[in-house]
């Protein structure tokens, strides 16, 4: 009886032990099971949070006058709308952006150049618009800087604009006000205008649309820089022998055509076409001179400013040095007098592709069988009458030559 009674507690204990065991593995199953879904909770609380902070930092600094901000926030719109409804696009090459565009009719742009502001005579013109809840031009003068919808591009910035099977290159013309907290129906801004003859082809009056910046056609195949194979057809160019224009967004850089041959090409715009196997250099040269061809000419203008700013004007010095940086040849900050550049600038003597005439009172410079020059010193010669480029070649026996080291 006694020994029937110890197996039986001794049974009873095991069993008891097992229960517990079972009971604790079942625990930990569930922990480990939720574990994963605690962290998908948590990460995604995170990305949410900082998505809403984000909005409320917008309407935050919207509310303290921030320059890059709207007001008002409309209803419905996901955490990732809300995080981005304030922002402006930064671009990047290579890549689509969906966004809002509406048309607006044929005018005057804004586009400091009478040979560009003519919209009638450019219908591949859009506006990029401001992302202010309301026209800033009611109480002061719309400034540039206003239209930041897409991150303030610079004028003549190229985008493909697509819509359904139909696509198109526009170039930036004109600047304006958008469409208030107005969105597509899916969320997106209204951050374009099209000129109405480019919106009727794309069959745009109020749609979401998908932008890009316009390949880097031409050019970027020499540079080694084409995102993708559109083509435009240079209409623009006035039947130049290019295949398209370069604009990048940043740094010195221009509008950029190419020729075949070794010598760059005055283009009837005033602009310069580059030789297409010219070095690089000598191309990004060529690309920050078509940057400021037509500027006017102020003694003194833009020195002491960084040379990676585009200023009102310039002089002689101050634009031959634009057109070096551009090339990474002289260093942001480095606008010498021209007596100084006949001195130190690069190695004495003509170079193959670049060469810089310059003595105390005045320098201009050879790039590639052009002249860059601030007036028309030869007669007969083609060119715009200020700062730009031009055909001849003027008498240079009072000028030292000089040259950057390799060209």
């Amino acid at each position: 009886m006694r020994v029937a009674l110890v197996h039986a507690l001794r049974l009873r204990a095991a069993t008891a032990v097992a229960s517990g065991a079972g009971r604790l593995l079942a625990v930990a199953a569930v922990l480990l099971a939720a574990v994963p879904l605690l962290l998908v909770t948590a990460v995604v609380s995170v990305v949410g949070t900082q998505r809403q902070a984000a909005a409320t930092r917008c309407e935050q600094a919207g509310a303290a006058g921030g320059p890059a901000v709207g007001g008002g926030m409309p209803a419905g719109l996901s955490p990732g709308a809300r995080a981005r409804f304030h922002e402006p696009l930064q671009l990047e090459p290579g890549r689509w952006y969906r966004t809002g565009a509406t048309w607006f009719p044929d005018g005057t742009g804004a586009i400091p150049d009478s040979r560009q502001s003519d919209l009638t005579q450019h219908p591949d013109s859009f506006a990029e618009l401001s992302l202010a809840p309301t026209n800033p031009a009611n109480t002061r003068t719309f400034r540039f800087e206003d239209a930041n919808a897409l991150g303030t591009l610079p004028f003549m910035t190229a985008l493909r604009v697509a819509k359904g099977d139909r696509s198109l290159v526009v170039y930036k013309r004109d600047v304006g006000y958008g469409q208030g907290t107005d969105v597509t129906a899916s969320g997106e801004r209204f951050r374009i205008d099209l000129l109405k003859s480019a919106a009727d082809e794309l069959g745009v009056t109020k749609d979401e649309v998908k932008i890009a910046l316009a390949p880097r056609t031409g050019a970027g195949a020499t540079l080694g820089e084409t995102p993708d194979s559109v083509q435009t057809d240079g209409a623009d160019l006035a039947g130049a022998d290019c295949a398209a224009m370069l604009q990048q967004p940043t740094g010195g850089s221009g509008p950029l055509p190419l020729t075949a041959g070794e010598r760059a090409r005055l283009l009837p715009s005033g602009l310069a076409a580059a030789p297409r196997r010219a070095p690089r250099a000598v191309r990004e040269i060529i690309a920050a001179g078509n940057r400021i061809v037509g500027k006017p000419y102020l003694y003194g203008g833009a020195h002491g400013s960084p040379l990676s700013v585009v200023m009102p004007a310039y002089d002689c010095s101050s634009s031959v040095s634009f057109l070096l940086y551009g090339a990474g040849l002289v260093d942001v900050n480095d606008t010498p007098p021209s007596g100084e550049m006949a001195t130190s600038l690069g190695l004495p003597g003509y170079g193959r592709w670049v060469s810089v005439l310059a003595n105390g009172g005045h320098v201009y410079a050879y790039v590639a069988g052009l002249r860059w020059d601030t007036h028309n010193a030869v007669a007969g010669e083609q060119g715009v009458a200020g700062i730009g480029w031009h055909t001849g070649r003027r008498d240079d026996h009072a000028f030292t030559p000089r040259h950057p080291k390799g060209l």
